[in-house]
């Protein structure tokens, strides 16, 4: 039996020699890429590209963002992948005038740091005046003698309380929860207030900018009360008059004690 030599199985061979020959020109392609890409400088182009290039700081008011910076110890060059947030985040939150904190990586080469402090509600003595905030942590001076404008809370005993501590006591309680109340902004007393003094369970004493002072129950009155005590005081100012003590503690009556004859004196020269 004769063999078929017509034109299809010519063309079949050719096709089969054609792939053979892409086949042998496609791995000579990849083999040129490959020692191409073995001669890049990788380790260069990670230490100049693969880095952090921008590194933010958001939320601060009294914190300087260079000092979170430094407290998340990320820096500009860290390595962009490898970094740990997590660790930073952390880092951040043993800070005891951080109350949150998040660490993300912002696009292309850039880190971000939100973090929310803790504000100051009142003053407390450990020594040196430090801040207690409004939850009741104790917060580590940003730096010696620099504290806020706020009240000095006298009566509980902070001696040997560690910065970040959660203080619960029922005096630390009472203090925050006037501090709260004289913070409303209808009330307009919380500028006037030099000192809340708890030392005593069944009386709490308010010491104004002036030298006046407030006595008033041990929790703070309503509203409407502390509203009147405000009226009188502007009164007073208005008047050109001074109190040695205004006596809160008896519904709807503002007692005011003027000053003894010779405090009256000594204040006028």
């Amino acid at each position: 039996m004769g063999s078929y030599q017509g034109k299809a199985l010519q063309a079949k061979v050719r096709r089969r020699r054609g792939g053979r020959l892409r086949l042998m020109v496609r791995l000579g392609a990849l083999g040129l890429v490959a020692v191409a890409l073995a001669h890049v400088p990788w380790g260069a182009l990670s230490r100049r590209w693969a880095v952090v290039s921008d590194l933010r700081v958001e939320g601060v008011r009294y914190l300087d963002p260079g000092h979170v910076q430094a407290i998340s110890g990320l820096e500009l060059g860290d390595p962009l992948w490898t970094t740990d947030l997590r660790r930073a985040r952390q880092a951040l939150l043993l800070d005891s005038r951080i109350a949150a904190a998040s660490v993300t990586r912002h696009f292309p080469r850039g880190i971000r740091i939100v973090v929310t402090e803790r504000v100051p509600a009142l003053l407390v003595d450990h020594g040196t005046p430090w801040e207690l905030d409004s939850t009741g942590v104790l917060l580590e001076p940003l730096e010696r003698g620099a504290v806020a404008d706020v009240p000095l809370l006298v009566g509980p005993d902070f001696e040997g309380v560690s910065p970040g501590t959660h203080v619960a006591s029922p005096k630390v309680a009472r203090g925050l929860k006037w501090a709260g109340m004289l913070a409303d902004q209808t009330l307009q007393l919380a500028g006037q207030v030099s000192e809340l003094d708890v030392s005593r369970d069944q009386v709490t004493t308010l010491t104004l900018l002036d030298g006046t002072r407030v006595v008033a129950a041990a929790w703070p009155p309503s509203a409407h009360m502390l509203s009147a005590l405000r009226v009188v005081l502007a009164d007073l100012k208005h008047k050109g008059m001074s109190a040695d003590e205004v006596d809160v503690r008896y519904e709807n009556q503002v007692i005011v004690r003027p000053p003894a004859p010779n405090d009256a004196v000594g204040r006028q020269g």
